[in-house]
C-alpha cells in the first residue's frame, strides 16, 4: 500500500511539472521593467522643455537650418556618440556629455550657437556646472 501510494504521487508529481513545463502559460502578470523605470524618472524634473521626440519639429526652419548646418561639421563617428548619449535613459549626464563633446569638436562660435537654439527646448540651469568643469 505504501509503495503504491508513493507511486502514484510520484506519477501526479511528473505530470504536473511536464504541465508547467511545456503547456502552462501565465497570463500577463509580468511587471515590465522599462515602464517602472519611466513611472520613476517621471517624477524627478526634466531636462527638456519640451518633448524629446518632437524637439526639432519645434524649432523655426532658420535654427534647423543652422542645426543641421553646425551639425554637418561634425565626423560621422561624432555624430554616433551623439545618438548613443541621446538615446541614454540618464537624460541630464546624456546632455552633459553630448555638450561636452560639442565643446571638443565646435568652433566657439558654433558651440555657442548650438547652446543658444538648444536653450529653446533644454534647461539648462541643472546642467551646466557639469559642462563646464570639463
Amino acid at each position: 500500500m505504501k509503495k503504491s501510494a508513493m507511486y502514484l504521487l510520484l506519477v501526479c508529481a511528473v505530470i504536473i511539472n511536464i504541465y508547467l513545463i511545456f503547456y502552462w502559460e501565465p497570463q500577463n502578470k509580468v511587471i515590465n521593467q522599462e515602464e517602472v523605470s519611466k513611472e520613476t524618472l517621471s517624477y524627478s524634473k526634466s531636462v527638456y522643455k519640451l518633448d524629446k521626440g518632437k524637439v526639432l519639429e519645434q524649432l523655426s526652419s532658420d535654427d534647423r537650418k543652422d542645426f543641421e548646418k553646425i551639425i554637418k561639421k561634425l565626423s560621422t563617428f561624432d555624430i554616433g556618440k551623439i545618438k548613443e548619449y541621446y538615446e541614454n535613459s540618464n537624460e541630464e549626464e546624456s546632455i552633459k556629455n553630448i555638450f561636452r563633446l560639442l565643446k571638443k569638436r565646435l568652433t566657439t562660435e558654433d558651440y555657442n550657437r548650438i547652446h543658444e537654439i538648444s536653450s529653446s527646448f533644454l534647461e539648462f540651469d541643472n546642467i551646466k556646472n557639469g559642462i563646464k568643469n570639463n
